[in-house]
């Protein structure tokens, strides 16, 4: 007779026997028995796991066709478990029955179907399956417990996977099994064909970088699991958001599987948050700055506290910030008294306009901890305290106090190993101001004499007494060789009315709810960049063909330049009627002629832009485009300087430009270029833009479009 356990009410520890009619049990036994035809499990690297689906009502309809079968309480409890287990061929248990063999009894068959009917359910739900590692432990053995009379082992139906994880695969994943699902966010973001475009771009500009190595192992992870999804998952197109329930979770186990792993933490994962942010900047340009900074061991604590205070919308203007390494769980906080000597933390958490943000590693620690308090202008004392120990050893940070239009200050400190709790460590005393800009003998050769005397003639005839004055974009109007493009106005009334109603969408936009929920707010950087132009030809191209454009540029990125009009008694002095183009290679030397391809020391300063902003950025008014000469930029509110040693003026009279039959007088019109300072336009009509700015000269050119830095090719 066959036997099988059976706890008794008593005891559940004790065997029972329950006797079956011989022809049965033999059939039974027998079909538990059967290895000849395997389970196909999921596979995933080197592990192999199964997925559980939720329990439901099918679940308990399964124990009690097993319990109705031979009341075993070892098969009820695994019935009720495995008819849960989902592999990539359907349910794994009695997987058998799908491969031509017979099942021993009606009870049996019921089950299979029962469990089919789970797994239809389970897809049609979406709910998020349970991962299962299949290891040679994970399914109980046939044989389990022996009858104490006979000795005869008593037999289950179990699972036969037909493969199991390797020990390291399943090591590591045990380890790692919080991030099952945890990643999801991050997966969906990551695996979008943009983001697979813009990470391409991140790995272009990678050695570009100050620390090329920085995010070479994270990029890695991140194209790793890019590829995967395309290859090895067979829904979706790639995408995560797209897939399957069986690819996601292949995804999310590959994912887990590769990367740099310290402990149970995934160094990988935690750093790709950085990627995610890097997919919607602007430009090439901006990617290499914020990669660069982010990496920069200085400034690594501050970019965190930047990410969050973005995620949190902190606008003030003034901030004191504390910041520290997430391997430190420890809860630090930062105590922050005001002028009126009023203090500010956790336990009071605003007072004289002052406001704590968000506070950190309250209850247990967090990846990128970090506090903030909003401030005003005044003098601050900044101290913290270490509320809750949680590490052992001293514990490094940073308090970062920032004004804006001004560079961050930041303190470093660290809290003592054995500093008690209440102990306030005293950081700094800081002042905020409210930000506000800055007030920004000659001789001749006797021969030079000679010839002069000689040509006066001539030069009162013809040339007479040359003026010259800083040109505008009037003087260029209908000018052959020179176009104009104006830069940040809608120069046609219906191009104004489409700037109002773009500005009515975009608030419709914000305030509308979103149709589809995986809506993108900001452009991928891979679809920035293909808008952006890449060369100062197309940047002028864009000018001309969108008006609205905002242009800008960095003061220090730029030499000044100036263009002059010249005006003689007669026509046909000089080779053309364009405006003489200045160009200051050295501050400290009369401007020359731009010339492709040359940097020189000079830089634009407040002596030429008085209203320049703090932080050096400033509007550019029009793009000139000269044939046979540099792009000329003019910028709003530039000026000529009014004194100073640096940035000698000079007019541009310069000796080339003379006809071929004013040759002669090639010393006398260069003498004026040096004595004869332009003027200022005195009667320049409303709305005409003074030619004042920078040339652009080197092989390569920093401008702002739209708020967005790139770098041109010349």
């Amino acid at each position: 007779q066959g036997r099988v356990r059976m706890p008794s009410p008593a005891n559940d520890d004790e065997w029972v026997d329950v006797s079956k009619g011989e022809d049965e049990s033999t059939a039974y036994y027998t079909y538990i028995d059967d290895r000849t035809h395997l389970s196909p499990v999921y596979a995933a690297g080197d592990l192999r796991y199964v997925l559980r689906v939720p329990k439901g009502a099918i679940v308990n309809e399964a124990k009690r066709v097993a319990k109705a079968l031979h009341g075993c309480n070892a098969c009820i409890h695994r019935a009720g478990i495995y008819v849960r287990d989902l592999g990539p061929s359907g349910p794994v248990f009695l997987h058998n029955l799908t491969c031509g063999i017979a099942a021993p009894c009606a009870e049996v068959t019921k089950l299979r179907e029962l469990a089919e009917d789970l797994a239809e359910q389970a897809c049609q739900s979406c709910q998020q399956h349970e991962l299962v590692v299949v290891t040679d432990a994970t399914y109980a053995p046939v044989r389990e417990g022996k009858c104490a009379a006979t000795g005869e082992e008593y037999g289950h139906w179990t699972v036969h996977p037909a493969a199991c994880s390797t020990s390291e695969a399943a090591t590591r994943y045990s380890k790692l099994a919080r991030y099952y699902g945890q990643m999801d966010v991050r997966l969906a973001k990551l695996t979008v064909p943009e983001a697979l475009a813009s990470v391409n771009i991140m790995l272009e500009e990678q050695p570009h970088l100050e620390r090329p190595e920085h995010y070479a192992a994270c990029l890695r992870w991140v194209k790793t699991l890019q590829r995967h999804a395309v290859e090895q998952c067979t829904t979706g197109s790639g995408a995560f958001e797209l897939m399957s329930l069986a690819d996601k979770a292949k995804l999310r186990v590959l994912a887990i599987l590769h990367g740099r792993v310290e402990g149970a933490t995934h160094l990988d994962f935690h750093q790709s948050d950085n990627i995610v942010d890097f997919l919607t900047l602007p430009s090439r340009d901006a990617l290499r700055a914020e990669m660069d900074s982010r990496s920069d061991p200085r400034f690594y604590m501050v970019s965190q506290l930047n990410r969050k205070l973005a995620s949190a919308g902190v606008t003030s203007r003034h901030l004191i910030g504390l910041t520290w390494d997430g391997k430190f769980t420890d809860d630090l906080d930062i105590h922050v008294k005001t002028p009126s000597g009023n203090k500010i933390y956790y336990g009071n958490k605003s007072a004289d306009g002052c406001t704590l943000d968000f506070d950190a590693n309250v209850t247990q620690g967090e990846a990128n901890p970090c506090e903030n308090v909003s401030c005003k202008p005044g003098t601050f004392e900044v101290s913290v305290d270490n509320y809750t120990r949680r590490t052992r050893g001293a514990v490094p940070f940073q308090v970062v106090c920032r004004q804006e239009g001004m560079p961050d200050v930041v303190y470093d400190g660290t809290w003592p190993a054995n500093r008690a709790k209440g102990r306030l460590l005293l950081v700094c005393r800081h002042t905020f101001t409210e930000a506000r800009e800055e007030p920004g003998g000659l001789a001749m050769s006797a021969g030079a004499a000679g010839r002069a005397k000689a040509l006066a003639g001539e030069w009162s005839a013809k040339i007479g007494e040359p003026t010259a004055v800083v040109a505008t974009t009037d003087d260029l109007a209908g000018a052959c060789g020179a176009t104009v493009y104006r830069c940040g106005r809608a120069t046609e009334p219906a191009q104004v009315g489409r700037v109002f109603m773009s500005m009515a969408a975009s608030t419709s936009n914000k305030t509308a709810p979103a149709a589809d929920p995986v809506r993108r707010k900001k452009a991928f950087l891979s679809e920035s960049v293909k808008r952006h132009p890449t060369t100062v030809s197309e940047l002028v191209a864009h000018v001309q063909a969108h008006p609205a454009t905002q242009l800008a540029v960095r003061a220090r990125d730029h030499a000044p330049g100036y263009m002059v009009s010249l005006a003689t008694k007669c026509a046909g002095v000089r080779k053309t009627d364009l405006p003489a183009p200045c160009h200051f290679h050295d501050k400290h030397a009369l401007p020359v002629k731009p010339v492709r391809a040359t940097v020189g020391n000079a830089r634009l300063d407040r002596s030429w832009l008085p209203c320049m902003s703090p932080n050096g950025y400033v509007r550019v008014s029009a793009v000139v485009d000269v044939a046979g000469s540099c792009p000329f930029l003019a910028l709003e509110g530039a000026a000529l300087p009014t004194c100073g040693e640096a940035f000698p003026l000079a007019s541009g009279f310069y000796p080339t430009d003379l006809s071929a039959d004013y040759h002669a007088h090639r010393e006398r019109w260069a003498f004026y270029h040096s004595q004869l300072k332009p003027r200022v336009p005195a009667d320049a009509k409303e709305g005409a833009v003074t030619l004042v700015g920078a040339f652009l000269t080197g092989d390569k050119a920093i401008v702002y479009m739209d708020g967005v830095q790139l770098t041109l090719k010349t």
